[in-house]
């Protein structure tokens, strides 16, 4: 069976992302436990949306079949970092950041999402 969305996902209320005050289209979830964090996006086959993980500042790609934008948020929602996390490595730790958002490669690019951008989520409507 394919999955685009985290495994533990499917009673989490979805959410939007929000980028300088502006909702998208991307639904994004919420890890917010200690479960939901390690688990992540282990076991799905690519991913329709973003994943927040909150209290986070580093992030592997192992286990994972595909490549990742990685997008590190500061405490208030300011971006402090964006790259792109191939299958299967071990990403460097942002100590200035608060949560890391992974999200399919080139969304962040294609969302104008840079360092210093604001990024929030909203719930889905």
């Amino acid at each position: 069976m394919s999955t685009s969305r985290p495994v533990w996902a499917a009673d989490a209320p979805e959410r939007v992302l929000v980028v300088d005050g502006a909702p998208t289209s991307v639904r994004t979830w919420i890890a917010r436990t200690r479960k939901q964090r390690n688990t992540g996006l282990l076991g799905t086959d690519g991913l329709d949306g973003a994943l927040w993980i909150k209290a986070c500042n580093w992030v592997h790609t192992f286990g994972m079949r595909y490549a990742l934008d990685l997008v590190y948020v500061g405490r208030h929602g300011r971006v402090v970092a964006v790259t792109t996390a191939p299958p299967r490595r071990l990403c460097l730790p942002r100590l200035n950041a608060h949560a890391t958002i992974e999200m399919p490669t080139g969304t962040a690019a294609q969302l104008n999402i840079v360092r210093g951008t604001i990024i929030d989520t909203t719930p889905r409507i």
